[in-house]
């Protein structure tokens, strides 16, 4: 499976226990709200998400007065 990365997604609410991820036509679900190991084509993908997530979010908590 090649390289692996430790990564962590917390969960929005209590249903929340998969997240679909996808890298250039290759997809797995990942569990939510615990560290898993992912390779690390998926990892990247998604700790870009958790930034962009973290940037959007301070751009409407600025923007929002």
């Amino acid at each position: 499976m090649g390289k692996m990365r430790d990564v962590f997604i917390p969960r929005k609410n209590k249903a929340d226990t998969e997240r679909y991820v996808a890298v250039n036509g290759e997809n797995m679900l990942v569990h939510t709200g615990k560290m898993i190991s992912v390779p690390v084509r998926f990892a990247e993908v998604i700790e870009e998400s958790q930034r962009c997530d973290t940037l959007a979010e301070k751009f409407i908590e600025a923007n929002s007065n």
